[in-house]
């Protein structure tokens, strides 16, 4: 007899679940390589146009923002509002999430080309409705991204307020940084 909890067990059970479904249905299916290209391509695209003197802030910006939507997609995929059927791995699959990947990289080079914060938000308000209204619906036609309890117009708010709020949070960091060198 073990003394591991119900729900610890129940959720070590959905892992291996997952796990073999992965395995037996996504791994080296179209749509898993597909997957990985558009990863790959993401970050070859994000490295060639970064501004690599401002790398430091880019990144900071990309990371914060991409911590923030980890949250969220992890909220969501535990409270069934959505789910990605392709995932890259098989554990833990917010990591390679599709629009988990995709929106860091649109908001951190938005954040590189506007400096000013009336364009900042204007871009954050034009990459979110792209986002919401474009890429989340094709994403969903294609396979990758099913929505469940969830609309695609639902996370408009939620990415321009993130990415505004996460470059007030950068600019101040580099603020910070800058009074103290």
């Amino acid at each position: 007899m073990t003394n591991i909890p119900k729900d610890v067990e129940i959720q070590k059970q959905l892992t291996e679940i997952h796990i073999e479904n992965w395995l037996k249905n996504v791994v080296y299916h179209p749509k898993w390589f597909l997957l990985i290209f558009f990863i790959l391509a993401l970050f070859f695209i994000w490295w060639k146009a970064a501004d690599k003197q401002r790398l430091k802030d880019i990144s900071l910006y990309g990371g914060m923002f991409y911590i923030f939507i980890l949250g969220i997609v992890e909220y969501g995929e535990e409270l069934t509002l959505w789910e990605y059927p392709v995932d890259a791995v098989p554990v833990f699959p917010p990591l390679s999430a599709i629009n988990l990947i995709c929106l860091p990289v649109l908001y951190s080079l938005s954040y590189q080309y506007c400096k000013k914060r009336k364009e900042f938000i204007w871009a954050s308000i034009i990459i979110s409705a792209f986002i919401c209204f474009v890429l989340e619906p094709m994403l969903s036609r294609a396979g990758f991204y099913h929505l469940i309890k969830w609309r695609h117009y639902y996370s408009f708010p939620l990415y321009a307020l993130i990415s505004i709020f996460v470059w007030y949070l950068t600019n101040t960091i580099r603020n910070i940084e800058k009074k103290n060198n």
